[in-house]
């Protein structure tokens, strides 16, 4: 039997235990302390292993704890030579990721990012649209209250409730920079105003930014942590169309005609098997490509300008 190994125990890191249970891996489980993961499902067996010193048997690791400790695990996974699904953001300060490029490259292993959005059927859709258009702006939008999305007990101590610790609407909301850059281009402006809602935490929960891209594409993002109501709204205006996307309410028009897409859409699990199984689709047909771990630094290099780091 293939065998994952998952760093983390949070919600996210459930959310991928699920996923190998169904495609049928051996689940292993890194944690130094005595910290076990609950799950509903009692017939997923989990194993746990306390050192990374041997990790040869493992066809792949997946890396979803907090912020703020990916680097070190990333640089135990690469010298050990395994491929790497790494939710993001890959970090959340200034690194230079070069040596890390370069030994990825050397050991023939795969980094991939959990940028799901990505495999979305409408985002894949309105991709393939806006190759043939020439693009004027656009407006992307999305909130929630991470208190519905995050799970467990909700506290100050939380790292995603630290901006030190990778924390804040600009990281936790990553997603957006991501689907920019894949749709409209390379980021090369970004100007960025961030509001504090709540005195006792250490981050920003709202942020609404200017944007200009490469391909000279002009547009605003917002993102806003602390919505009473889920939104994720993509607006792209080109020379003959205004393209819509209501990803929560799973709306698609160009100009005011509805689109019908025959796909039925799970925004959390579902999205991330699919992400998973492309994953590993492309260590099954040995893809080494760099460009998800590019993609990775060029997104947290955007991030890093909007806290003007």
């Amino acid at each position: 039997m293939k065998k994952a190994l998952i760093i983390g125990t949070g919600s996210i890191a459930k959310k991928h235990i699920n996923n190998l249970y169904q495609l049928k891996y051996a689940i292993y489980i890194f944690s130094n302390s005595k910290n076990k993961v609950k799950l509903n499902n009692k017939d997923i067996k989990l194993n746990y292993i306390s050192s990374l010193k041997n990790l040869k048997n493992f066809d792949f690791a997946i890396l979803a704890n907090a912020t703020f400790r990916h680097l070190n695990f990333l640089k135990i996974l690469v010298k050990k030579k395994i491929h790497i699904y790494c939710e993001k953001p890959i970090f959340h300060k200034k690194f230079n990721f070069l040596k890390m490029k370069n030994e990825i490259k050397k050991n023939k292993i795969l980094f991939f990012t959990g940028y799901q959005l990505l495999q979305h059927e409408k985002v894949i859709f309105l991709k393939k649209k806006l190759k043939k258009e020439k693009i004027l702006s656009f407006n992307i939008e999305v909130g929630h209250d991470y208190k519905k999305w995050r799970s467990g007990n909700i506290d100050k101590t939380r790292y995603f409730l630290n901006k030190d610790k990778g924390g804040g609407v600009i990281f936790e909301l990553i997603h957006e920079i991501n689907l920019i850059q894949n749709l409209l281009g390379k980021i090369i402006y970004i100007k960025t105003l961030k509001k504090k809602s709540n005195k006792n935490y250490n981050l920003e929960d709202l942020a609404v930014s200017i944007i200009k891209t490469k391909k000279n594409i002009i547009g605003l993002l917002h993102q806003d942590m602390v919505s009473p109501i889920f939104y994720r709204r993509i607006k792209i205006l080109t020379q003959r169309n205004l393209y819509y996307l209501d990803i929560a309410n799973n709306i698609f028009k160009i100009n005011k005609k509805k689109i019908k897409l025959n796909i039925s859409d799970n925004f959390h699990q579902s999205l991330l098997k699919k992400n998973l199984i492309n994953f590993i689709k492309l260590i099954d047909n040995n893809n080494k490509s760099l460009e998800y771990f590019e993609q990775s630094i060029s997104d947290l290099k955007v991030a890093l300008k909007m806290h003007k780091i």
